[in-house]
C-alpha cells in the first residue's frame, strides 16, 4: 500500500470523527505526500554574496543586489508550475498572502512592512534539476536589522541543506564564528552543511592555503567535516553573475537522494499512523462514555482531579524555579561586572609589562576583557544549569510517578476506560498526545509550511519508545536547555564586542601621556556596564521562552490523560451511535493491520 493509497483509506476514517483539526491535519499531510519538498537556507554575513549566488543560479537578476545590505527579510523562492512568470507575494504575519508587483517586491525586500513575515517568489521552473526545493535567502547575521536574528532561528532548525557563504578575502569573521556556534547546536544528522567560499580569485583550488584555513576554522567551530565549494570572482569579460554549478548539482543530489526520499517516506508513514491513533482515541472516548457505569465515571473523574492536582504542583515547581533564577541573575551580572573591572585594572597597572599604551589597549580590547566576560558567562551558565537540572530531576519523579499511578488505577478499576488509557499512552509515547499531531501538521506539514522540509519532519516525527514514561520529560528539556545555554555564550560575546567598540576602541587615537590607563579603565567600566545591561535583558527574555517550553512539555504529558472523558457534546447515545463507534474502531484496526503487513505502520 503506497502512501497515497493509505491516505485514501484514512480520509473516510478521519472525516467520520467530524474533528475539524484532524481533518485539516489529514489534508495538510496529503499535500506533503503529493508535493514532497526540501528546504535549503542560505546564511552568511551581509554582502557575502548570497543574493548574487541565487541570481547566478537563475542566470538573471531576480533578487535586488547593491553594495549595501539588500535583504531586509527572508525571501523564499519555490517552484510553482501553475505560474507562467515569476510572481511575487508577501506572506503576512497573520498567515495571509498578499500579491505584489515586482516593483513592490523590490521595495519590500529592502524595507519590509511591519505586517510582513517574509517574501515569496513563485518560480515556474527551478533550474539545475532543483525540483522540490524551497530556497530561502536570509538577512546577514551582522545586519543592522533587529529582527533578523529571530527570523534566522526559525529557519535554521527546519532546513534540509544549509549553505553558508563567506568571502575569500574576509574568511570566517567574528560575526560568522558567533553565528556558526549557534548553527552548531541546531545541526543534526538530517541537515547537510555546505560551505561556499565566494569571490575566489581565478586559478585558486581547494588546496590553496587560504581555502584550507577557512575550511579548517569552520570545521573546528562546527565539530564536523565540511564540504567546501569555490565560486570564482566575476570576471571582466562580460560575465555579470557568479557561477556555482557544482554547488547546485550537489544540492540537487542531496535533496533528491534515495536516503532522503526513504527518510521522508518513513516520516510521512509515521504521521499517517499518528492520525490513525488520534481517530482511535476519539472513538474510544465516546465508547467509554457510553458504556461506563455511573460508579466508573465517578471513579475516573476522581482520578482525573487527583492527576490535575499533580499537574498544578508541577507547574508551580517550574514557576518557582524560573522566578528564583530571574531574581538571582542580576546579582550574578553585578558580580561579574565588578570582578571583570578589577581584573582588567590589575592587568593595566602592571606598568613594566607594557612597551606602549597601544599594546595594552589592544590586549585588553581583543583578548583580556573578552576572556573575563567569557568566564563570567560560563559562571552564569553553570548556575542556570544546576538549577534547571535539579528542577528536571524533581519533575521527572513527580510526572512519571503521577501518570503511571493514574494509568494503573484506571486500568485496574474500569474495563471501559482501560482501552482509552492504552491508546493515550501509545500516543504519549509517540509524542502526539491530545492535539499535538493536529497543531504539528498545521504548523509544519502542508505544502510550503514553515517547516515542511524533510529534516524538520524527521526531527519532529519521533520513533516509538520502548518505555512510555522513561524520562520523556528530561529528553525534551535537555535539548532546549542546551540551546539556551549555548545562546548565552554567543549573546554575551557579541554584546561585549559591540560594547568594546563603543567604549574602548577609540581610545587609541586620544592617548595622552600618563592618562591613558585611567581612560582605558573608564572605557572598560562603560563597556562592561553596557554588556551587563543588554545581556541580562536578553537572558531574561530567553529564560521566559525556555520556561514556556517547559510548561508546554508538562502540558503534553498531563493533558492527554486529563481529557480521557469525552466532553459532553449533547450527542444522543443510542444503539445507532454505539454501532457506528464499533464499526469505526473495526475499520481503524483493519487499516492498521494492513499498514503493518505492508510496512507502513510503525
Amino acid at each position: 500500500m503506497q502512501l497515497q493509497n493509505a491516505m485514501q483509506k484514512l480520509y473516510p476514517i478521519i472525516n467520520e470523527t467530524e474533528d475539524e483539526q484532524l481533518k485539516t491535519a489529514a489534508k495538510l499531510l496529503d499535500e506533503r505526500i503529493a508535493y514532497p519538498e526540501s528546504f535549503v537556507t542560505l546564511l552568511g554575513e551581509t554582502s557575502a554574496g548570497k543574493t548574487s549566488l541565487i541570481n547566478g543560479m537563475f542566470g538573471q537578476e531576480v533578487l535586488p543586489v547593491s553594495s549595501r545590505p539588500t535583504t531586509g527579510t527572508v525571501i523564499e523562492l519555490y517552484e510553482d508550475d501553475y505560474e507562467n512568470d515569476i510572481t511575487a507575494y508577501a506572506l503576512l504575519k497573520n498567515a495571509k498572502l498578499r500579491p505584489l508587483t515586482m516593483q513592490e517586491f523590490q521595495v519590500q525586500s529592502k524595507h519590509p512592512g511591519r505586517d510582513v513575515d517574509r517574501l515569496r517568489l513563485s518560480i515556474p521552473r527551478m533550474p539545475h534539476n532543483l525540483t522540490g526545493m524551497r530556497l530561502f535567502d536570509t538577512p546577514g547575521y551582522d545586519s543592522i536589522h533587529d529582527t533578523h536574528e529571530n527570523v534566522l532561528k526559525e529557519f535554521i532548525p527546519n532546513s534540509d541543506v544549509i549553505i553558508y557563504v563567506v568571502n575569500y578575502r574576509v574568511g570566517i569573521g567574528e560575526s560568522d564564528a558567533l553565528f556558526l556556534e549557534y548553527v552548531k547546536d541546531h545541526l543534526h544528522e538530517h541537515i547537510k552543511f555546505f560551505l561556499v567560499v565566494n569571490r575566489v580569485p581565478s586559478g585558486i583550488t581547494k588546496q590553496d592555503k587560504r581555502i584550507r584555513e577557512i575550511v579548517g576554522y569552520g570545521q573546528d567551530l562546527l565539530h564536523q567535516n565540511i564540504e567546501p565549494f569555490l565560486v570564482e570572482s566575476i570576471s571582466g569579460d562580460g560575465q555579470k553573475l557568479p557561477q556555482a554549478n557544482e554547488l547546485w548539482k550537489a544540492t540537487s543530489q542531496e535533496i533528491q537522494s534515495s536516503e532522503r526520499v526513504a527518510q521522508l517516506k518513513w516520516v510521512l508513514q509515521g504521521y499517517q499512523n499518528q492520525l490513525l491513533d488520534q481517530a482511535e482515541i476519539h472513538w474510544r472516548k465516546k465508547k467509554a462514555r457510553f458504556e461506563a457505569s455511573e460508579e466508573e465515571m465517578m471513579f475516573v473523574e476522581e482520578k482525573i482531579s487527583e492527576l490535575n492536582e499533580k499537574k498544578v504542583l508541577a507547574r508551580n515547581m517550574i514557576h518557582e524555579t524560573f522566578s528564583t533564577i530571574e531574581v538571582q541573575l542580576p546579582k550574578y551580572f553585578q558580580h561579574i561586572e565588578k570582578q571583570s573591572v578589577i581584573e582588567v585594572e590589575k592587568e593595566v597597572k602592571q606598568v613594566n609589562k607594557w612597551t606602549s599604551a597601544e599594546e595594552c589597549i589592544a590586549f585588553v580590547n581583543h583578548h583580556y576583557l573578552k576572556r573575563q566576560i567569557k568566564m563570567g558567562a560560563d559562571e552564569i551558565n553553570d548556575y542556570i544549569q544546576r538549577e534547571l537540572t535539579h528542577l528536571n530531576d524533581r519533575l521527572d519523579e513527580l510526572i512519571n510517578q503521577a501518570i503511571v499511578e493514574f494509568e494503573t488505577d484506571i486500568k485496574a478499576a474500569s474495563d471501559r476506560f482501560a482501552p482509552v488509557v492504552d491508546s493515550v499512552a501509545r500516543s504519549v509515547a509517540n509524542k502526539v498526545a491530545d492535539n499535538a499531531v493536529k497543531t504539528l501538521l498545521a504548523s509544519y506539514g502542508g505544502r510550503g509550511g514553515a517547516g515542511a522540509g524533510v529534516a524538520n519532519l524527521a526531527k519532529k516525527g519521533l520513533k516509538n519508545v520502548g518505555k512510555v514514561f522513561g524520562k520523556t520529560f528530561s529528553r525534551d528539556t535537555h535539548n532546549a536547555l542546551a540551546k539556551f545555554l549555548s545562546k548565552i555564550g554567543a549573546t554575551s560575546t557579541r554584546n561585549i564586542s559591540i560594547a568594546i567598540t563603543i567604549g574602548i576602541e577609540g581610545l587609541i587615537y586620544v592617548i595622552e601621556a600618563n592618562r591613558w590607563q585611567g581612560k582605558l579603565i573608564k572605557g572598560v567600566e562603560k563597556s562592561v556596564d553596557q554588556w551587563k545591561s543588554e545581556t541580562n535583558q536578553m537572558v531574561i527574555k530567553d529564560l521566559k521562552e525556555l520556561q514556556e517550553q517547559n510548561l508546554d512539555t508538562l502540558n503534553s504529558q498531563f493533558d492527554a490523560f486529563l481529557s480521557i472523558i469525552e466532553e459532553d457534546d449533547n450527542q444522543q447515545y443510542d444503539e445507532t451511535l454505539i454501532h457506528k463507534i464499533n464499526q469505526q474502531l473495526q475499520e481503524i484496526e483493519k487499516l492498521r493491520t494492513v499498514m503493518q503487513k505492508e510496512g507502513i505502520a510503525q
